[in-house]
């Protein structure tokens, strides 16, 4: 069975292959694994199963007909309570979704996994795609699909650029929007194939994005700039300089001391891509949360996922 991981607020299961997805954390498997043992290994074998809400009156029990309660059909523990349209999505189904993509697509399922004690389960998957910006700054991409079952996220799926030498994350836009996902809410069944054909543009995205980070490593800039960026990228817009909270200027030395450190030892250094990795490295291994669950969720959506992407779109503007 898969590794559990008892942490601070819950529980994850994950499974891996290769190196492990973050911190040490997981349970690796052989390369080439059945999806039917990725189920099993990674803790996504069980059945999101459903119940009315009932309660108790003087006149005997009432069924409340607009909600009801997910739980876990292995467990029997309570998931969330969501509305009577609400669509469910299977944890199975998230592997499902890679099978076809695995056996005609020459992809490679690399992790995956349930969090928040199953109420959020994802699969990545190495698409193949790979690209030298720099000699041996090596970058690969990734296919990520998340889906939860508490009412918090769509169905989702993107594409994750991993840093290879740091495992530095970013999301890439699929399109000229820039929107980072392709999604399907939980209003309607879940349709693999309507999924896939939203992910049409995958190549073109990943193209333009090495196109975009191979000229942030030709842009040049010096260590003034990069403070300043770093500043205005963290700082509360709505307060001066003088009232900024402390932990603006602690993260700005944070973030500056890695791109520093990166201008002498990284052939990045004293460029926009080095700026760029110093910001992403900060926050995927800067985690000041104890919950490996959050800290992970964290590098893909969430606020450090948002401060990333923003930084993205900055030095873009400064090419």
């Amino acid at each position: 069975m898969a590794h559990e991981l008892y942490i601070k607020d819950g529980k994850a299961s994950i499974a891996f292959v290769g190196e492990k997805c973050w911190h040490g954390l997981g349970q690796e498997l052989s390369d080439g694994a059945s999806i039917e043992t990725w189920k099993t290994e990674s803790g996504m074998d069980w059945e999101i199963k459903e119940s009315p809400v009932i309660y108790n009156t003087p006149a005997g029990q009432q069924v409340y007909s607009d909600q009801k309660v997910l739980f876990r059909g292995d467990t029997n523990e309570q998931l969330s309570i969501v509305g009577d349209g609400y669509k469910v999505v299977q944890p199975g189904e998230v592997l499902e979704f890679f099978r076809e993509l695995v056996s005609l697509h020459e992809m490679k399922l690399s992790t995956a996994g349930v969090l928040f004690g199953g109420r959020r389960f994802w699969a990545l998957a190495d698409t193949g795609r790979a690209a030298e910006v720099l000699k041996n700054d090596h970058i690969k991409g990734n296919l990520l699909l998340t889906t939860s079952c508490d009412g918090t996220m769509a169905t989702s799926a993107m594409m994750i650029a991993t840093r290879v030498v740091c495992a530095n994350t970013l999301r890439l836009a699929l399109n000229e929007k820039s929107t980072n996902s392709a999604r399907i809410t939980h209003r309607v069944d879940f349709d693999p194939y309507k999924l896939k054909q939203e992910m049409g543009l995958i190549d073109q995205a990943w193209d333009k994005f090495i196109s975009n980070v191979t000229d942030l490593s030709k842009a040049k800039i010096n260590e003034n700039d990069s403070y300043q960026f770093v500043y205005d990228l963290i700082k509360k817009p709505n307060l001066s300089a003088d009232d900024q909270p402390y932990t603006v200027a602690r993260d700005v030395n944070n973030i500056m001391n890695r791109v520093k450190n990166g201008m002498g030892q990284d052939q990045a250094g004293g460029t926009l891509w080095g700026l760029l990795n110093g910001v992403t490295e900060f926050c995927d291994h800067e985690t000041r949360t104890r919950a490996a669950d959050k800290a992970l969720w964290n590098t893909w959506f969430g606020g450090t996922a948002e401060l990333k992407t923003k930084a993205f779109e900055k030095v873009l503007e400064m090419v």
